[in-house]
């Protein structure tokens, strides 16, 4: 059975999501996830709550700024500007199972598939938002990429590979690196899962501030989207829309 058609790929920049939990957007930037009715009890009763208690600590009433309408919405951690009083911990929603319309549909909201400004504030928050690259694109990208590879000073092989050392510092990465490593199997290189194909932070000694700087270059020269985020989230991201 063929899957559902991502609803991303009919936004005005069109995109696929694939959620690994983040906790981003629940986290990112302050905001507002409107409550529909029935959906304070619902998440009262998911915490053992009553309806008064779960809303005195969890719910804000504040004017809608596009209608200018007296609504409810979730509250956010005044100390953590934009982190929802629901969150535990980075990335665990306490009432996940019964979390609000609003936070199930995202990205897919209005703002983001109608309003261009909408999805890039989306996309700087979550890394599973992917921008479809057309095919000409994803060809430059990718010749230009693996010259600027070529062009680094040999390293010796990674004897050890961050993926697989969650206790390790985290490597981060640029989208264009990550669909590059995912395009074809890579040749090996020491330890490193990706070889020959891994991005320029496995590659360089140091921060690899300048091999970042010049996959910028690539990307605003052949107008491939920019994300950047840790190696690991957008490798789960994107390869779940593979």
């Amino acid at each position: 059975m063929d899957a559902p058609r991502d609803p991303g790929l009919d936004g005005v920049v069109p995109f696929r999501f694939a959620c690994h939990r983040c906790g981003h957007c629940c986290s990112g930037h302050s905001g507002f996830v409107w409550l529909a009715a029935g959906e304070v009890e619902a998440l009262a009763a998911s915490l053992g709550a009553t309806s008064a208690a779960f809303a005195a600590r969890h719910v804000r009433a504040v004017r809608d700024p596009r209608t200018g309408e007296q609504r409810l919405a979730l509250r956010e951690t005044e100390a953590a500007g934009g982190r929802c009083t629901l969150l535990v911990g980075r990335n665990t929603c306490s009432a996940y199972a019964a979390r609000p319309q609003h936070c199930r549909t995202f990205p897919y909201w209005d703002s983001v598939l109608q309003d261009p400004a909408g999805f890039e504030a989306a996309r700087a928050t979550c890394p599973g938002i992917a921008v479809v690259v057309d095919e000409e694109t994803r060809v430059q990208a990718f010749a230009a990429l693996a010259r600027l590879y070529a062009s680094l000073a040999p390293s010796d092989p990674p004897t050890t590979c961050c993926l697989d050392e969650p206790g390790s510092e985290t490597t981060f990465a640029t989208a264009l690196e990550v669909d590059y490593a995912l395009a074809a199997a890579p040749t090996p290189a020491g330890a490193c899962r990706l070889g020959n194909r891994r991005p320029g932070a496995c590659r360089t000694q140091g921060s690899g501030e300048e091999c970042l700087q010049a996959v910028r270059a690539i990307e605003r020269a052949v107008g491939y989207p920019a994300a950047y985020s840790a190696l690991a989230d957008l490798i789960s991201t994107r390869e779940g829309m593979r």
